[in-house]
């Protein structure tokens, strides 16, 4: 059992709480001198011409936008020292018996004003709206997708593209913090040539399902809204749709937004990312992120001649039989 303070933290809950990154990037001898809080610099760990490294308002998490590369101080660390997880947690906590606490002034400057997200009118689906998602996705079944629409993840709206109204289906969660929206045909938005649109006002990073994750013990993690669904789908084929959250981001480019990584605190999540460099980067970060946050994570390996779960669900044959376990090995200790 680990060590714990009178109020229940331990050790590694102190030492980051009174750690920052620009104290930590002076206490590392990182190259150039330590950076102020919310402004963008170079990264110190590859050559970057273009400042593309920030560090929030906090002081305690940082972004590099050109390579998506994100997380919090014991991240922070295991970049800097090259080292793993552990090792840096260790380097903290002795850190921080050493070192006075450093905490950042929080800048005067006046943040941008924040785009108010306008939520289109929501209808639940009907099982016709339903039966054509799957059709166009090329499932053998909509469970899944009834699933998120009793859960109140799923939902059909009427949107104007360049003129016209398409009716399309959505994917939010009960914060109502981003939305997603994709043509009910299968077919590119026109106004901007993409299947997916996210709404404008939508928090950058937000997790759609963390918002209703509650007591469930398990959640699965996965990239873009039709992994979103055939997760869904998945979970219930294998009899754990009750007892296992799924959430997604809608791209790999996301960092975790900082809001909802309380409500990973606690549970096993598991990372399914597509199989593409873009994927793999985003699992590390996001698990960077997720082990911090206090959750236990590990990662799905998708079977070979598949890029993500969508295609893995359009594959399964009308006898229903999963191609693949999700949970396998779920309930054993992880991989860190």
């Amino acid at each position: 059992m680990k060590p714990t303070a009178p109020d229940g933290t331990s050790p590694l809950d102190r030492a980051k709480d009174s750690a920052t990154i620009p104290g930590l990037w002076v206490a590392l001898g990182l190259p150039g001198p330590a950076p102020r809080p919310g402004a963008g610099v170079s990264s110190p760990f590859r050559e970057d011409k273009k400042s593309s490294f920030s560090i929030s308002r906090d002081g305690r998490l940082f972004h590099d936008f050109a390579t998506g590369d994100a997380g919090g101080v014991v991240a922070f660390v295991t970049r800097a020292k090259q080292c793993d997880y552990s090792t840096a947690a260790k380097w903290l906590i002795e850190h921080a018996r050493t070192a006075p606490a450093h905490r950042p002034q929080v800048l005067a400057t006046k943040a941008p004003k924040a785009k108010t997200l306008r939520v289109p009118n929501l209808t639940k689906p009907d099982v016709s709206e339903l039966a054509q998602l799957a059709a166009v996705r090329r499932w053998p079944l909509f469970a899944g997708c009834q699933i998120a629409a009793q859960g109140g993840l799923l939902w059909t709206c009427d949107m104007i593209d360049d003129g016209t109204a398409r009716r399309a289906w959505a994917i939010t969660d009960s914060a109502r913090r981003s939305v997603q929206v994709r043509r009910l045909d299968g077919q590119p938005w026109a106004w901007n040539k993409a299947k997916a649109w996210t709404l404008g006002g939508s928090l950058a990073g937000w997790p759609i399902g963390a918002a209703d994750i509650g007591d469930k013990p398990t959640v699965f993690l996965t990239e873009g809204t039709p992994d979103f669904l055939a997760a869904i789908t998945l979970a219930w084929m294998e009899d754990r749709a009750n007892s296992t959250a799924v959430v997604c981001l809608p791209g790999a480019t996301q960092t975790i937004h900082s809001d909802a990584l309380p409500n990973f605190a606690g549970k096993h999540v598991r990372i399914c990312e597509q199989s593409d460099t873009a994927g793999e980067k985003a699992g590390r970060n996001w698990a960077a992120q997720l082990i911090e946050a206090g959750a236990t994570v590990d990662g799905f390996t998708m079977p070979a001649g598949f890029k993500d779960l969508a295609d893995v669900l359009a594959a399964t044959g009308d006898d229903l039989a999963p191609l693949i376990n999700l949970f396998e090995e779920m309930e054993e200790a992880p991989c860190p």
